[in-house]
């Protein structure tokens, strides 16, 4: 009874295998493609808004609006850093300051509201907000201009919205 169940379910394992290797996917995604779209994108935004920016080598465009002489974070730090999440209409997404949150409406009681801590180089958090991160210096601030790709691609998450490009105000509060 035991390997007459075990057999049923390894055949259906294998159906299940094949059929979802037969469909195809007629747009598959193509970081590449998607990156150029946001990168001429988020140009377009910054010239709509005439904003000076620098560009990153991974097509993250960004500000330092508060440069320090303070320790430099790399691979294997862990930080501490306020954040404002901001989409390209300007609507505040998430942040880790209260009271930007309450100014903005998304106001959560019981969520703590305090710097967030990262582990650089452990995947913990987008690639975008990392290399954000690392652009800066303890106790700067800057604005950044995350694509798509560097962020949470052709899926989203939550308010944001598939292939979005958003904007992160970041200060590095600590480097550890």
């Amino acid at each position: 009874m035991f390997m007459n169940t075990l057999k049923s379910l390894f055949v259906s394992l294998v159906v299940l295998v094949l059929i979802s290797s037969c469909r195809g996917d007629e747009n598959p995604y193509d970081p590449q493609a998607q990156l150029e779209i946001d990168v001429e994108a988020i140009q377009n935004y910054l010239i709509e808004n005439n904003i000076q920016a620098e560009i990153d080598v991974s097509g993250v465009h960004y500000r330092i609006t508060r440069p320090t002489s303070g320790a430099i974070p790399e691979i294997g730090d862990i930080v501490d850093v306020e954040y404002e999440l901001y989409n390209f209409n300007g609507d505040l997404l998430d942040t880790s300051i209260e009271q930007v949150a309450r100014d903005g409406g998304i106001f959560q009681p019981g969520r703590p509201y305090q710097p967030f801590e990262v582990a650089l180089g452990t995947n913990g958090v987008i690639p975008g907000f990392e290399r954000a991160i690392l652009l800066l210096q303890e106790g700067a601030k800057g604005t950044f201009y995350i694509p798509s790709v560097l962020a949470y691609q052709n899926t989203g998450a939550g308010r944001i919205q598939p292939n979005e490009n958003l904007i992160f105000i970041i200060e590095l509060v600590r480097v550890d």
